[in-house]
């Protein structure tokens, strides 16, 4: 795999990040606060909060954000890791649909909220930091990154609606790098051995997986 294509696996794999954002309150200072988030079908990280928030004044000021995840583990500096540099913008109703139903299988107790003052924001990605390990960083470009092959968005839910599912797993989330199932109420990464950029691709990896 290319550096992009782990950097974006990385952050498949992990549905929790620091967000910072430049701070109004503080000026010169960056804010930082723990937000769940999703990645859409080429990768970019969707968050959903409130109009209230510390960080969403920050982001209707200044829109260049960055989100920093990593692998869970006792030294971090020796784990892979990434910052993602970009410009969080607000997700408008012809696209709030599709990205309203992806982010409530993955996080369901998340639908009171949208009664409130909740809104989706995606994160452009511009550049990225990746550290795959001690010694091992370099930046990646968004071109790199991005899943701009993926024709997935159209047919993830009909996919979901053919694969039957046990009684003890829930397949939630299918992207071109893979799966997430939900299983005792924990979300389970399922990594394709390859990038699967249609349904029949999907299909095939599933197969193999069984």
């Amino acid at each position: 795999m290319t550096p992009g294509q782990e950097a974006r696996r990385l952050l498949r794999r992990r549905h929790y990040g620091v967000l910072s954002t430049a701070s109004q309150k503080f000026p010169a200072y960056p804010y930082g606060s723990f937000v769940d988030y999703v990645t859409d079908h080429l990768g970019r990280p969707v968050i959903l909060i409130s109009a209230l928030a510390e960080h969403t004044h920050n982001i209707n000021h200044d829109a260049h954000v960055s989100l920093a995840v990593h692998d869970p583990g006792d030294q971090a500096q020796a784990l892979p890791r990434l910052t993602l540099l970009g410009e969080a913008k607000l997700i408008g109703p012809d696209d709030a649909q599709h990205i309203r139903s992806r982010y409530l299988r993955y996080f369901p107790e998340a639908e009171d909220y949208l009664a409130l003052d909740f809104a989706f924001y995606r994160i452009e990605p511009q550049q990225l930091r990746y550290i795959a390990g001690f010694a091992q960083a370099r930046w990646v470009s968004s071109a790199d990154f991005l899943a701009l092959g993926s024709r997935l968005a159209d047919v993830e839910e009909g996919l979901l609606q053919q694969i039957q599912n046990g009684q003890k797993a829930k397949l939630v989330g299918i992207d071109c790098d893979g799966c997430d199932v939900r299983q005792n109420g924990a979300l389970q990464r399922i990594e394709f051995s390859d990038i699967a950029v249609d349904a029949a691709a999907v299909q095939a990896q599933l197969r193999a997986l069984q």
